[in-house]
């Protein structure tokens, strides 16, 4: 910039002396002009006369070079102006706007390298359509008090498909596909002998979750189909890619069950979210069935609250229905949940309470901490405690597992189970001891 300011101020000076050279050089040559008026007034010699004339012939010259000189000094100032306002920024932008053409060059010719002639999916309306899925594997090996068995046990594969229908319409669709042999007791009491049963049959396909939502706002969303049932931590989160362990506390088992709530449910969903300040408050309330009794309405809800600050969240729960469509088995379920989370600790705890029409009460509660030993490995215990309400239906499972994650699409647990069913009504209590292999790996 200061070169440019120099050479503004010498093209200025550079004028300014032109200008006067050009008044200069106007004043001579009028007195060149009146000079022979007064030489031939005086009778001059012609010799004179002619002298004068060539001096005029020579200035006019001279005013005419230094007229062309400063016209191409202005020229030249007014480039250096031009050059002087172009943003530098300009050059850097053509640099960088060259880089992109080539990656973008570069990016189509690797999508025709690996696509070429073939088709590519897309959605039919859909405004936006995101489509993935996980495939979720198990080996299972448990040892019981009157024998011990080994299996490779799980296979689920499951599909999921999310379609923007329009600004304020979604839909979400998860459709399984499983083969699972689930580890049961022979015994009488069901406790002593530990056995897989077999899971040669066509293979189990469920839509597990189908809803469509439209949103007025983040406060109010309406969920209308099948969604997990909004209860607790566990059962929300649901999906095994997320999840430390898989196999899911015993109050959420069989699956999908009723033992306590519903996993599922199939009916309208409203829930929200809005932030307090720092901090957030998050809602559910829900109307419908499950489909083990498609006849009776259960309602329900959750409102959390997050201390953000803390890794805080609280949850209260609470749900009223009928378990059968045969019988009158109206129940009531009251929890709550704990949830913290912060640095590398992440904490679970749920408890759920039942009163149930003509049966016995059932409680449920476990805790499960974890904490994360780097960005790949975590650690983690859970204490899980079931009581059904009949006979022999209480039980104590404590479980250690450590998980790795290689990369952010694969999930790989080794877990230790230790199951333990308590003395009731005349029946002994029982040991076994359950060690699972288990890998998700999603996309």
């Amino acid at each position: 910039m200061n070169d440019i300011t120099e050479n503004k101020i010498d093209y200025g000076n550079k004028s300014a002396r032109i200008g006067r050279k050009l008044f200069y050089g106007a004043a001579l040559a009028a007195l060149l002009i009146g000079t022979p008026a007064i030489a031939f007034a005086g009778d001059a010699a012609d010799e004179q006369v002619k002298q004068m004339q060539l001096k005029l012939e020579e200035a006019m010259a001279a005013i005419h070079a230094l007229s062309q000189t400063v016209g191409a000094l202005q020229g030249d100032l007014a480039a250096q102006k031009a050059m002087a306002a172009k943003p530098a920024a300009n050059t850097d932008m053509v640099d960088e706007l060259d880089e992109r053409v080539e990656e973008l060059e570069t990016v189509v010719d690797n999508i025709d390298a690996s696509i070429g002639s073939r088709a590519v999916v897309s959605a039919f309306d859909a405004k936006k359509f995101d489509f993935g899925g996980f495939v979720d594997l198990a080996t299972t090996a448990a040892f019981g008090e009157d024998g011990s068995t080994v299996s490779v046990n799980r296979q689920v594969f499951e599909l999921l498909v999310k379609a923007k229908l329009g600004n304020r319409w979604d839909l979400f669709v998860a459709q399984a596909f499983v083969r699972n042999a689930p580890l049961t007791f022979t015994d009488p009491n069901s406790r002593t002998t530990p056995f897989f049963r077999n899971n040669n049959s066509p293979v189990v396909t469920d839509t597990v979750i189908a809803w469509a939502q439209y949103t007025k706002s983040d406060l109010v969303k309406v969920q209308v189909g099948r969604f997990i049932t909004p209860h607790g931590i566990t059962n929300i989160e649901h999906f095994p890619a997320s999840l430390l362990d898989p196999e899911q506390p015993q109050f959420l088992r069989p699956f999908p069950g009723q033992t306590v709530f519903a996993n599922f449910t199939n009916g309208v969903n409203v829930n929200g979210s809005k932030f307090v300040g720092r901090n957030k408050f998050s809602y559910n309330a829900y109307a419908g069935a499950w489909a083990g009794n498609s006849t009776n309405i259960n309602l329900g809800g959750r409102v959390a609250y997050t201390f953000t600050n803390e890794g805080i969240t609280i949850g209260a729960n609470a749900t009223y229905g009928d378990r059968s469509s045969l019988v009158d088995a109206d129940f009531a379920v009251v929890g709550v949940d704990l949830l913290f989370e912060k640095g590398r600790w992440i904490w679970k705890n749920e408890i759920f309470i039942t009163n149930e029409e003509n049966g016995l009460d059932r409680i449920a509660f476990y805790t499960q901490p974890a904490y994360k030993l780097t960005d790949k490995w975590t650690g983690f215990y859970r204490f899980d405690y079931l009581d059904t309400g009949l006979a022999g239906g209480k039980t104590i499972e404590n479980s250690l597992g450590l998980t790795f994650k290689p990369v952010s699409n694969a999930h790989l647990r080794g877990i230790y189970r230790w199951r333990h069913a308590s003395e009731d009504a005349g029946i002994p209590s029982a040991d076994a001891h359950i060690f699972q292999l288990s890998t998700t790996f999603n996309f």
